[in-house]
């Protein structure tokens, strides 16, 4: 199981990296898809950690609340409470933008990847596992 795991961190920080390559090349959905990608899997990457497995759902909000669970910390909820809106907009990015006409803006996406790299942070604290590499 440990492999699987890590395969989990390597693959949220190549979609992050995607996410970010997307945003400069100006493809917007994309670079929405992928941050949510990169965040949705680094959550389950720290309850694998915890727990050796991890939730098989796509909604951040339930990833959030196993997150708090496996960790005993509430500052993950009170980050999702504090940014409810980012978290719908990055839920909104998996689900809507493949199959509804939705487009993401360069604002919109910007302050996606402002609020995840904050939120990548905490995570960063609190559990003493890297996401950003320096």
């Amino acid at each position: 199981m440990v492999k699987e795991i890590q395969f989990l961190k390597k693959r949220a920080q190549e979609f992050w990296e995607a996410g970010k390559r997307f945003f400069n090349e100006g493809k917007y959905n994309l670079s929405a898809f992928h941050l949510e990608q990169a965040v949705q899997l680094w959550i389950k990457y720290l309850i694998g950690l915890k727990i050796g497995d991890w939730p098989k759902t796509h909604y951040l909000s339930a990833l959030i609340k196993e997150l708090v669970r496996a960790w005993d910390e509430n500052k993950f909820l009170e980050f999702y409470q504090q940014k409810e809106l980012f978290f719908d907009s990055l839920e909104e990015a998996y689900f809507v933008s493949r199959y509804f006409p939705k487009e993401f803006t360069q604002n919109g996406v910007s302050q996606l990847i402002e609020n995840a790299q904050e939120f990548l942070k905490l995570t960063e604290e609190i559990t003493k596992e890297k996401f950003f590499n320096g």
